[in-house]
């Protein structure tokens, strides 16, 4: 949550809810004659009113004068009798040194008094006072803490005789405290305290819920959090629809809750179109300039194949950098679905578009140096006996992947005493239906095998094999394939990689590595939708 954020919020409170006398109680019981409110800023406004308690045409110097002299002196004599309501309303004349000199003590106590009355104004507006003069960058340390110690004082009083105005203020400060804003360290402690109070008065708060679940979070007790993420998710959803900072505050609640649920090890309570869409919008771009991403995506996948072009026009294919490049635009592009939102392509293309550009761009590196360099001369099927040996190889190959995921899990598990992490992968892989499950089988268990096998047994095998021979081709590109799936699989995708990468040594060409790769990821998209 953003201070400028909260500021508006602020803004919007005190010109809505700070002390305001209308006509009718200047006619009626208070017959005072002017009126007092708090602008956006804080600052007190005056206006001198006649009988009908509209405002008289007077300049600033009469105004004050006025109130100097006569409305001043009459509120502290009514006050000190105990009458109201000058009993509380004289705390504002002390606010402001236009009137009299300035006492924010004799303020606070008439303002105490006033909340002892049920008028809970002046002591909600000494509280945001005390935060204002704690926000500028110059502010010393220590008198910004003494100050938001005072407001946060302040606070717990209203919040202890039930008042809920103060409940906004109280979740501001818990914010400062949370996230160490002004350039003070976090105190959760003060933080929880101030998150408890608002509690007790306001339990659907749901902004109060959504700090308490960030609370949480810091404090590593991952399923209370997401129960208070998911509360404030509901407290904001109605208001969402015509309210922007409702909206962006939802946002914030379904991302709290998501991370609850990862950080705690069950994402099973998570939606994975949710977690899909929280993740384009809290990492990417989204609306027409999102469209930007995939066309610079282009542009670099161009430029790599007209260098391609280049190195087969030379003789000996890409080299070692130009592998690397290209290796590194497919990891780019493996993110763009999940960094974007793409308009048009909501219904699920747009997660994919990165994985089908260099798809398509890895098919023209391809076909630049020739099919039959990477995948071989030789027919598909060359009789039954070469087929049922390459079958067995591939369904041997997957079948030992899953055993060795398997073990590599219960190892695992019995030195760190948690269950590995898998369902993270699984949310990326799911499919609600046949139509999706046919899409990600074609792009996970196809597409990008396909551009993989081109890049890391395509080109990185050739370049290292030309510079240092075959086995520290097979064993260098096992490792780098393995690293950049992320270390969560590490031991298993390196077993998958070496078997991938001994293929490409004995064959001399991608047919079988290809095979074996496409099948295993076939493999796992299609368990993850039948079991």
């Amino acid at each position: 949550m953003g201070k400028s954020r909260i500021q508006r919020l602020w803004a919007l409170l005190f010109a809505a809810s700070a002390l305001t006398l209308s006509a009718e109680e200047v006619k009626g019981r208070l017959a005072l004659e002017y009126t007092i409110r708090a602008d956006e800023n804080g600052a007190l406004v005056w206006e001198i009113t006649d009988a009908a308690g509209k405002p008289k045409d007077l300049t600033a110097e009469e105004k004050f004068r006025l109130l100097r002299e006569r409305h001043f002196p009459e509120a502290v004599a009514k006050a000190g009798a105990g009458k109201a309501p000058e009993v509380w309303i004289v705390g504002f004349f002390y606010l402001d040194e236009r009137i009299t000199k300035k006492d924010p003590a004799k303020a606070e106590a008439s303002f105490r008094r006033g909340l002892e009355l049920g008028r809970p104004d002046g002591l909600l507006y000494l509280a945001d006072h005390y935060h204002r003069k704690a926000m500028p960058r110059d502010r010393d340390t220590g008198e910004r803490a003494r100050d938001l110690d005072h407001a946060e004082t302040l606070t717990l009083a209203l919040l202890e005789a039930g008042r809920g105005e103060a409940a906004w203020i109280a979740n501001t400060l818990a914010s400062v405290h949370l996230f160490g804003w002004y350039g003070l360290e976090k105190n959760l402690e003060k933080g929880a305290g101030l998150l408890d109070a608002v509690e007790n008065v306001l339990p659907e708060d749901p902004l109060m819920q959504l700090l308490k679940a960030k609370l949480l979070i810091y404090r590593t007790d991952y399923p209370a959090a997401f129960t208070y993420a998911e509360k404030a998710e509901k407290g904001f959803q109605t208001a969402a629809e015509t309210d922007e900072t409702a909206a962006e505050d939802l946002h914030r609640a379904k991302t709290a809750k998501i991370s609850a649920a990862v950080l705690g090890g069950d994402l099973a309570k998570i939606d994975p179109d949710e977690f899909l869409q929280i993740t384009k919008d809290s990492l990417g771009l989204n609306g027409p300039l999102a469209w930007s991403i995939p066309v610079l995506l282009t542009l670099l996948l161009l430029f790599l194949l007209w260098r391609t072009r280049r190195a087969w026009a030379g003789g000996g294919g890409p080299g070692l950098r130009l592998s690397l490049f290209w290796i590194s635009a497919s990891i780019l592009a493996a993110g763009i679905g999940f960094n974007i939102r793409l308009p048009g392509l909501d219904n699920g293309v747009g997660h994919w578009i990165g994985a089908l550009l260099v798809t398509a761009a890895a098919l023209a590196a391809v076909t630049m140096g020739g099919w039959a360099h990477f995948f071989g001369s030789e027919p598909l099927f060359k009789g039954w006996k070469p087929f049922l040996k390459g079958a067995a190889i591939v369904i041997g190959g997957v079948a030992g992947m899953q055993l060795v995921a398997m073990g590599y899990g219960a190892v695992y598990q019995f030195i760190t005493g948690g269950p590995l992490d898998k369902q993270l992968v699984s949310l990326f892989l799911k499919s609600e239906n046949l139509l999706q499950l046919f899409g990600t089988v074609l792009i996970v268990g196809i597409a990008i095998p396909f551009y993989e096998e081109v890049f890391f047994r395509g080109f990185l095998f050739a370049s290292l094999d030309r510079r240092w021979g075959g086995k520290t081709a097979l064993v260098v590109s096992s490792v780098f394939f393995a690293i950049v799936h992320g270390l969560t699989f590490f031991v298993p995708l390196l077993f998958l990689s070496f078997l991938i990468g001994w293929l490409r040594l004995r064959t001399g060409n991608l047919r079988m590595s290809f095979y074996l790769h496409a099948s295993n990821n076939s493999f796992s998209v299609l368990a993850g939708y039948f079991l």
